[in-house]
């Protein structure tokens, strides 16, 4: 379990985004690139129409002093800000989404076949925060067609754990005001009005400060979900999420944001597969986060 790979693969390499080592993928079907600094996707282009479906900040901050703004932040084991639960020790200020993305990970496996490359990440670090040090994790990312990005985690103690997480995907949508949610209905929790409850009106579009939690119900599962675009349609498949997250900073919040650019809200949007509602995970029981891409 290196952090550099010992053995010569055909579709994976070595590389670095500024200060960040990378894995860098190409295969018959696509390329991308992960940082092992959070096990951070940051880039997906299939071969098929050779559009990046991920969208990465000009101004992110690729040293590890903070966060990568972009790409597929892995949010675990929890989601947003919790300022206590029940989980954590002394109610001590918690880091925002988690441990995990603002470490580094370590390569466990990597598989190559002609039709699809797949690498396993785990964390270096566990039990942080008063979480159980047997609660594990992993990444795995299969690169094809489509890229696939399954977020494990296995309660390996005696006890139930309860957690929340998300993959907080950026998608690169080229035109904000030119682009349509297809697949998300229903009623919805406004982060920006106090978390109050709407009902979500179609034609989705975006037009103003987003930041939405859709609830999962018998009428809204979002597993399938696609974003129309100016140049090219994304299409998103989920499972083991309990809700989905729409997010957009807008212009008036992007210009206090240090890592985006005060005009690239135009250009981006998150969907993210999200538990927001926490899961319990019994002893030794396993739970699978899973967004495709294409």
């Amino acid at each position: 379990m290196h952090t550099h790979m010992s053995k010569q693969y055909t579709s994976v390499s070595m590389g670095s985004r500024e200060q960040l080592p990378t894995l860098k993928i190409t295969n018959g079907h696509c390329s991308a690139e992960i940082a092992l600094f959070g096990a951070h996707l940051l880039s997906f282009i299939p071969n098929s129409d050779a559009k990046e479906r991920l969208w990465l900040s000009d101004t992110a901050v690729l040293n590890k002093s903070k966060p990568i703004r972009g790409g597929i932040p892995i949010c675990w084991p929890w989601f947003a800000d919790i300022s206590s639960d029940k989980n954590t020790r002394n109610n001590a200020k918690l880091p925002a989404h988690g441990f995990v993305r603002t470490q580094d990970w370590q390569v466990v496996n990597i598989v190559e076949s002609t039709e699809a490359t797949t690498i396993t990440l785990s964390p270096t670090q566990l039990g942080l925060y008063g979480f159980s040090e047997q609660l594990l994790t992993s990444v795995e990312f299969t690169f094809s067609k489509k890229c696939r990005v399954k977020l494990i985690t296995k309660n390996t103690s005696e006890q139930a754990i309860k957690i929340t997480a998300a993959l907080h995907s950026y998608f690169n949508v080229t035109n904000i005001h030119q682009t349509k949610i297809i697949g998300v209905a229903g009623k919805y929790i406004d982060k920006t009005k106090a978390s109050a409850a709407f009902e979500q009106l179609l034609p989705y579009l975006i037009s103003s400060e987003t930041d939405r939690i859709h609830l999962q119900d018998e009428n809204n599962l979002f597993d399938f979900i696609h974003l129309v675009c100016p140049d090219k349609k994304i299409s998103i498949e989920q499972h083991g999420h309990d809700s989905v997250v729409v997010w957009n900073p807008w212009q008036k919040k992007s210009k206090t944001m240090t890592d985006m650019q005060d005009n690239s809200y135009n250009n981006m949007l998150c969907i993210e597969a999200s538990i927001t509602q926490g899961t319990v995970l019994a002893a030794n029981q396993q739970h699978e986060l899973v967004q495709i891409i294409g």
